[in-house]
């Protein structure tokens, strides 16, 4: 695990630079349409999510922990993915007036074409991805990601100014992932990857298809709230736990995300090498939980001010939606390190034994609590994501191979981390309550307050990540006096 840190630095920049750009975007189109116009953008997403994930057909993960990978299978991948694109595109243009008319509103039979032409495009760009990814090649895909955030901010700005109001988001959608795909084929031109074959056929689909049952049914599980919303509560209420979501997940995907996309191939390369992933599995879990625990307290203390910055004052309804899932999202803290290290170990089908098991308790209890409206089903989260959680780290420990006395010493720190950051911020909250309108002082004295209690947790309990940030920063410099005396010589 030590070829991690290198890797991690352009991962941490990739998501650090995304945070900018997607917070950016939010704010922008929260400001220019209205929930219920994002609220239709959102439901036919969800739609299109699913394909997605059928498209994908677990090739890319296939490719990435193979431990020999020849062209042959790098081929059959992108013949598989090809295929079902072209299949699955097919369908949901058929079936976009139909979809249309479950939830009467004609406004979705453009958003799911449009979006249908996007998962075509994807067939192209993953197999390219997913060589980078396994290369180890962050800094490329960095660029890759940055590229297709800016075009999907930039082209929603511009159509939104154009007056193609809900469908502006649909437009900015396909921009990206057409820039996306540029890049996968620029930074990795073998376009030998698009020659058909089907030579390792059996092999791919026999991955795929335990690894496509468990995207499918964990993004299924993750899109069915604001499909249900949209359709019981209306598109505003589907909007509006569209937009609390995100929110809540940007800690996950800019923070926690830095150590995903590095997590697989780095975890792959460790069993390819005969390693043993229980150590190596305990230390990330332990720095996802110092990171994203504290920015979760802050997020659920903080919520209304933090809609009313970055959403605007018509999105004041999401607040509480926020607060409740910033709790309950707590517990998924360790779901990152799931499917990468199960799939690592060659252990695929126990991610989607795991999913069986969880994912129709959860979904039952959206689908009772969704008549109920938005609150409700935010409230159903607490009850059905510690126990998504608690049953897939039965399975990973299974695998692993680590005591649970283990795995209290590896969380133990991050305890008195989380209750560190947030002692500023409660009591800014305690002193002004929980209004939209806390003073400007008040915030910044709340946010230094975390960020310093944070660092001072770091220290005082010498956590992990106080020595991995130690590390990061030295490396840094390292790199920057390099740069400088290699600049000074060459005068």
């Amino acid at each position: 695990m030590s070829t991690l840190h290198r890797p991690f630095l352009f991962s941490a920049m990739d998501k650090y630079v995304g945070l900018i750009i997607n917070l950016a975007t939010t704010a922008v189109v929260a400001r220019l349409l209205t929930p219920d116009e994002i609220g239709v953008f959102v439901v036919g997403g969800a739609i299109v999510v699913l394909a997605e994930t059928l498209r994908d057909f677990g090739t890319s993960a296939y490719i990435v922990q193979q431990r020999v990978l020849d062209r042959d299978a790098v081929r059959t991948a992108f013949t598989a993915m090809a295929i079902l694109s072209l299949a699955i595109a097919g369908t949901l243009a058929l079936l976009a007036g139909p979809i249309a008319d479950f939830y009467a509103d004609q406004r979705l039979v453009p958003v799911v074409r449009i979006a249908a032409m996007g998962v075509l495009l994807g067939s192209f760009a993953a197999p390219p991805v997913a060589l980078l990814r396994r290369e180890l090649a962050f800094g490329q895909l960095a660029i890759i990601n940055t590229a297709g955030l800016l075009a999907n901010l930039v082209a929603s700005v511009v159509f939104i100014k154009l007056g193609a109001g809900y469908l502006s988001l649909a437009f900015a959608s396909f921009a990206a992932a057409l820039t996306v795909t540029l890049g996968a084929v620029l930074y990795h031109p073998k376009f030998w990857i698009f020659r058909p074959s089907f030579g390792h056929w059996r092999e791919v689909f026999s991955f795929g298809g335990f690894s496509s049952a468990t995207a499918v049914l964990n993004n299924f599980y993750q899109v069915l709230p604001q499909a249900l919303l949209g359709r019981l509560a209306g598109f505003e209420s589907a909007g509006l736990y569209s937009r609390a979501m995100t929110l809540c997940q940007l800690p996950d995907r800019a923070i926690v995300g830095a150590f995903q996309p590095v997590i697989f191939p780095a975890f792959a390369a460790e069993v390819r090498a005969g390693g043993d992933l229980k150590g190596a599995y305990l230390h990330a879990l332990a720095l996802l939980t110092a990171v994203q625990w504290p920015v979760l307290i802050c997020m659920a203390l903080l919520a209304e001010p933090i809609v009313a910055i970055l959403l605007g004052s018509q999105w004041g309804t999401a607040a509480p939606v926020l607060r409740i899932l910033a709790i309950a999202y707590m517990a998924m803290t360790p779901a990152p390190l799931t499917y990468p290290t199960l799939v690592a170990l060659g252990k695929v089908k126990d991610t989607t034994t795991s999913s069986l098991i969880t994912l129709p308790i959860g979904v039952a209890a959206i689908l009772v609590a969704a008549p109920f409206g938005l609150m409700a089903v935010a409230l159903s989260m607490l009850a059905s994501w510690p126990l998504q959680v608690a049953v897939s780290m039965l399975f990973v420990q299974h695998r692993v191979g680590f005591g649970w006395r283990e795995l209290l010493g590896a969380l133990w720190k991050s305890v008195p981390v989380c209750i560190s950051t947030g002692l500023v911020p409660a009591a800014v909250v305690i002193h002004a309550g929980f209004t939209a309108d806390l003073p400007l002082t008040a915030l910044v004295v709340a946010c230094a307050g975390a960020g310093i209690g944070w660092l001072l947790g770091l220290r005082a309990t010498h956590h992990p990540l106080h020595g991995e940030l130690r590390q990061a920063i030295g490396l840094l410099r390292s790199r920057f006096t390099k740069k400088r005396l290699a600049a000074a010589s060459s005068h």
